[in-house]
C-alpha cells in the first residue's frame, strides 16, 4: 500500500484532522478514458472544483478569446497573446459534462475554437514560447475531446470532436518534429512537470487520432520525467523543489497513468507517485495549508503569470492529484488529504484577502 511508506506525521495529519466530507468516497479506477471520466465527474470534483458551472471558464469574449491577455490582443490593445490561455476551456467542458449542461460545454468548445482559429498551416501557434504554450493547449483540447466522446453527451458533441481532431493532430505532429522538439525539450529541461504535460499532450492526441507514433513519443517524455526525481521525493523545478509545480506534475502524471500508460510503464510510475505524494504530504499543515518554504518558483514573489499576478500555491492541482492517486491506490486516506487541501485553499484565500493581496 502507498501509505505504508509515508512518514508518521502524515498518518497523524490525515486521521482526526480531517472530518468526514461529502463526496470523498472513491469511484472505481479503470485504465483508460472510463477511469479518467470517473475522476473528472466524481462527486468530489464536481462538488468542489466545479460546483458552479456557470462560473467555469467565464472570462471569454463573445467569440471565445479567453482572459485579459488574449482579449486585449484580439481587440488591438495588446502586443502579445498566448495559446495556453485558451486551455481553461476544459473547465467548462468538464463542468458541463458533470452537470449535464450542454450550454456550458459549448462555452468551452467556443474558447477552444478561438485557439484553433489561430493555428498556422504547419500546426504551430505564433505566440511566445510556442512549444510550451502549445503543449498546454493541445493537452487540454485533446483531453476535453476524449472526455466528451466517453460521456453521455457524446452524440451532441461528436461533430465538434471530429472537427478539431485533425487540428490537434497537426499541432501534435508539429511538437514532435525534430526541429521543434529539440529546442522545446531544451527549454523545458529545468521544469520537471513539463515532461508529464508534454507526455499528456502527445499521448492524448495519439489516442484521439489513432497515431501510435505520438503515443510512443509521449512515453519518452515520461521516462525522462521519472529519471529526474530527487531521492527525497520532489520533482525538481529550476534546480530545487517547488510544492506548487510538484503538485501540477503529479496531476499530469496521474492523467497519463490512467489514459495512456501500459502496464509496464504504470509499474515504473508508481514509485515516483509514492515518493512524490509523501514528499508533498509532509508539507501539509493541520489546517490544510501548504508549507512552501524553499520553493524555487512560487509563494515568495519569484515569478509572475501571463497576467502579471504573482504565482502562488496551486491548491487545485494538489487536491486533484491526491484524489486521483487515491482512486488509483484505492486508499480513502488520500481522498481525505484532498479534502484537507481544499480546506487549506480556503484558509489561504481568506488570509490573502485579509492582507489585501
Amino acid at each position: 500500500m502507498l501509505l505504508a511508506r509515508y512518514a508518521l506525521p502524515f498518518l497523524l495529519l490525515t486521521s482526526a484532522a480531517v472530518p468526514p466530507q461529502p463526496g470523498t468516497a472513491l469511484p472505481l479506477w479503470h485504465a483508460g478514458i472510463a477511469g479518467d471520466l470517473a475522476f473528472e465527474t466524481s462527486a468530489f470534483l464536481q462538488g468542489m472544483a466545479y460546483a458552479h458551472p456557470e462560473r467555469a471558464a467565464d472570462q471569454q469574449a463573445p467569440d471565445g478569446a479567453y482572459g485579459p491577455l488574449n482579449r486585449a490582443w484580439e481587440a488591438g490593445r495588446g502586443d502579445r497573446w498566448l495559446i495556453e490561455e485558451q486551455r481553461y476551456a476544459i473547465d467548462a467542458v468538464i463542468a458541463g459534462i458533470g452537470h449535464h449542461r450542454q450550454d456550458v460545454v459549448e462555452r468551452g468548445e467556443r474558447i477552444f475554437d478561438w485557439g484553433f482559429a489561430q493555428e498556422r498551416p504547419d500546426g504551430s501557434f505564433d505566440c511566445p514560447e510556442r512549444f510550451h504554450s502549445a503543449s498546454f493547449f493541445v493537452e487540454a483540447a485533446a483531453h476535453a475531446a476524449l472526455l466528451l466522446r466517453a460521456s453521455d453527451m457524446a452524440a451532441a458533441n461528436e461533430a465538434w470532436v471530429e472537427r478539431v481532431a485533425p487540428r490537434l493532430h497537426q499541432a501534435a505532429r508539429w511538437m514532435v518534429a525534430p526541429a521543434n522538439a529539440a529546442p522545446g525539450q531544451a527549454h523545458d529541461a529545468p521544469y520537471t512537470h513539463r515532461f508529464y504535460l508534454d507526455a499528456d499532450a502527445l499521448g492524448e492526441t495519439g489516442l484521439l487520432t489513432g497515431d501510435a507514433a505520438l503515443i510512443a513519443a509521449s512515453r519518452g517524455y515520461v521516462e525522462r520525467g521519472l529519471a529526474r526525481q530527487d531521492p527525497s521525493g520532489f520533482n525538481p523545478e529550476k534546480g530545487g523543489s517547488d510544492t506548487s509545480y510538484h503538485a501540477v506534475g503529479l496531476l499530469f502524471a496521474a492523467t497519463y497513468y490512467t489514459l495512456v500508460a501500459d502496464a509496464p510503464l504504470r509499474a515504473a510510475m508508481r514509485p515516483m507517485a509514492d515518493r512524490g505524494l509523501a514528499w508533498l504530504a509532509a508539507r501539509v499543515r493541520p489546517d490544510g495549508t501548504v508549507d512552501q518554504t524553499g520553493n524555487t518558483r512560487t509563494g515568495f514573489g519569484q515569478e509572475r503569470g501571463p497576467q502579471g499576478n504573482l504565482k502562488t500555491m496551486s491548491y487545485g492541482s494538489a487536491y486533484r492529484a491526491f484524489y486521483y492517486w487515491g482512486m488509483i491506490e484505492r486508499d480513502p486516506r488520500l481522498a481525505a488529504e484532498a479534502a484537507l487541501l481544499h480546506a487549506g485553499q480556503q484558509v489561504e484565500n481568506a488570509q490573502r484577502k485579509a492582507a489585501g493581496a
